[in-house]
């Protein structure tokens, strides 16, 4: 029941995010999978973004992914530890709604594979509505085998596979001795 409170309060934020309108890219959307390295690569990129809005023409929109990136940027420093399953962060001016900037956090339902920086007219949804529309009750097993190692795993959704064992092999070479060379592979074990 828990899970279904959770996928409906997520569908109503998707609904209420689809609704803003920005004018040009001043609407941000930010995903951050659960490491800190993903943390400081996404600051980096926020940093050069800031430096590239500059160069924006219109200056309300230059203005605008300006004030809200600095406001991201801000965000992702009071961040002291990341959850597992990662953060989202949205940011910009909806027209819709005057002036006044929205930034708004969560924490996604499920792992984010890849960090996403995505910048527009709307927000980038797309990782969040795979959420929601996904079914975590239907999960996949498989396994992989190489010749050096054997991995039993599962996955589910978008998420990244859970890995639940591993298994390291030494198989025998395929050279067997014999023949002329018997001798020698004799001295050879002694």
């Amino acid at each position: 029941e828990k899970m279904q409170r959770d996928q409906f309060a997520l569908r109503r934020l998707i609904k209420k995010l689809q609704t803003a309108k920005g004018s040009g890219t001043t609407l941000i959307s930010i995903y951050i999978p659960g490491k800190m390295s993903h943390l400081s690569i996404m600051t980096k990129k926020i940093t050069e973004e800031l430096s590239v809005s500059s160069c924006i023409k219109s200056r309300v929109t230059r203005q605008r992914v300006g004030n809200a990136l600095r406001s991201i940027n801000q965000k992702i420093k009071s961040i002291k530890r990341i959850q597992k399953n990662g953060v989202a962060i949205f940011c910009g001016v909806d027209i819709s709604q005057g002036t006044k900037q929205t930034l708004m956090t969560l924490t996604p339902p499920e792992p984010l594979v890849s960090p996403v920086y995505s910048c527009g007219s709307q927000f980038n949804l797309s990782p969040l509505i795979a959420m929601a529309n996904s079914n975590n009750d239907e999960s996949v097993g498989f396994v992989i085998i190489s010749g050096e190692k054997t991995i039993f795993a599962t996955t589910s959704g978008i998420g990244a596979p859970i890995i639940l064992k591993t298994n390291t092999v030494r198989l025998p070479k395929k050279q067997r001795a014999g023949g002329q060379s018997a001798p020698r592979f004799q001295r050879q074990r002694v």
